[in-house]
């Protein structure tokens, strides 16, 4: 796919990833686990006693436990959901234990961090229906069958729970020290309100570690003070509080930044995510579609490159001995391999794919082009709407933004927008590129 040796060497290492690590040492189990940590301080909590529970878990043979939760509150996940996965996924490789808490519980809550407003509730069967796809989305970038799995739901225990035993451990929990969350100091401070059952969702989480007593928690930088909690109410408990390992949130796929420099992360609420259920024809053309040094944040957060590995990757780009393309294509088949169980022939369909819609061998219409039937009494922007599963209005903001094309003799020309009002069925035979990545030939047929 490539000819550059250094990007050929990544290649083989990233695309075919060792499934067993328990050879690794102790100190090289701590090393490669440190390298993908978020860049903040304290990002381990507490990293000298990491490395010694690894030494006696190597020494002992005992494998050490690995907490995550999932709280279910939508039916899908996008990649940037994936980073703490795929660093449970190497837990799991290096022979440690994973606990996978799926919170059917607190799902019903929803996590206020970094809210500044109540998420909607959801009811218990909405909690299942999103559970069945959350574990179907997890099983393809954690082995969900291993035996080193074990699956809980924090219903198991939090409905067992009696008030008087609930009271005896929040009489232990300072309120004034919740309430001093930057979260929710902003939020009370913009007049929002805040909820009895979100200002004890930390508590909650941290009952689930009671339970489940986890040598390691792992989580996202947003999750940060709520394994903090977890922590607290170990200590509370009598028994010895877990190790917090915290990871960066993905950047977007559009690379835009707040007011104080910062990536907006990924999340559907800005539009700026790849869904870990995206084909992988679309995964890869949207990986190819992020900003350059987006690329470079991906790589960190979504590949095991070593930090050594990445920097030389760099050096060679920014020296212009590997161009920027063919780099960002490595990327991209690592991506689209991360979520496709490495499967080789899906990550070369869709690289083949991409190059035969943008690469040298490049085709007017590509093979992944769709035939769609169009009744030919609907307009042509009821038509494209329907296709595009998008809304008339933006069908029409991306006709002005000049992108959707329709084939020409040997050239996409731009849609009209006074064409949108014109019978679909003009158009019969006629290939549509919506967007950069997806070419549709319309054929007319009376759609029912």
């Amino acid at each position: 796919m490539n000819n550059d040796p250094l990007v050929e060497s990544l290649e083989k290492e990233l695309l075919h990833p060792e499934p067993d690590l328990r050879y690794l040492t102790a100190e090289q189990q701590f090393q490669r686990i440190m390298a993908k940590v978020a860049d903040m301080p304290e990002a381990v909590v507490e990293s000298d006693d990491l490395l010694e529970r690894l030494r006696v878990s190597k020494k002992t043979g005992r494998p050490l436990t690995v907490k995550f939760g999932i709280d279910p509150t939508g039916p899908d996940i996008h990649i940037g959901h994936a980073v703490s996965l795929i660093n449970l996924r190497l837990f799991q490789r290096m022979g440690h234990k994973v606990i996978l808490v799926i919170g059917d519980f607190t799902g019903m809550i929803g996590d206020p961090s970094g809210r500044m407003n109540v998420r909607p509730a959801l009811s218990a069967e909405e909690i299942r229906q999103n559970m069945t796809t959350y574990e179907e989305q997890a099983s393809q970038i954690v082995n969900l069958q291993d035996p080193s799995i074990d699956r809980r739901y924090n219903s198991e225990w939090m409905n067992q729970l009696s008030m008087m035993q609930w009271v005896e451990i929040i009489k232990r929990i300072s309120a004034s020290a919740l309430l001093q969350r930057d979260d929710f100091r902003t939020r009370l401070a913009a007049g929002h309100g805040l909820f009895m059952a979100e200002l004890e969702y930390a508590l909650f989480m941290g009952y689930d570690s009671v339970v489940l007593n986890p040598d390691i928690e792992i989580g996202g930088v947003d999750q940060y003070l709520n394994m903090h909690m977890c922590r607290q109410m170990m200590a509370n408990a009598a028994q010895r509080p877990e190790i917090i390992i915290a990871y960066n949130l993905l950047a977007g796929t559009t690379g835009e930044r707040d007011e104080q420099e910062r990536y907006f992360k990924m999340s559907k609420s800005r539009g700026n995510y790849i869904p870990v259920t995206a084909k992988p024809l679309d995964m890869y053309g949207k990986v190819m579609a992020i900003p350059d040094e987006i690329m470079w944040v991906w790589y960190r957060e979504l590949t095991e490159m070593p930090s050594e590995e990445l920097g030389i990757l760099m050096a060679s780009v920014n020296a212009g001995k590997i161009h920027p393309k063919e780099a960002k294509q490595l990327l991209a088949r690592v991506i689209v391999g991360t979520f496709n169980h490495f499967d080789q022939k899906t990550i070369r369909e869709a690289e083949d794919d991409f190059n035969g819609k943008f690469g040298k061998q490049a085709v007017l219409v590509p093979e992944s082009t769709q035939s769609v039937r169009i009744d030919p009494e609907e307009t042509l922007l009821e038509a494209l709407a329907r296709i595009a599963k998008k809304s008339k209005s933006d069908i029409r903001r991306l006709v002005q933004q000049d992108g959707i094309r329709i084939l020409e003799g040997t050239n996409y020309v731009p849609v009209a927008i006074d064409e949108l009002v014109l019978p679909s069925g003009r158009f019969d035979n006629h290939v549509v590129r919506i967007g950069k990545l997806h070419y549709y030939k319309l054929q007319t047929e009376k759609v029912p």
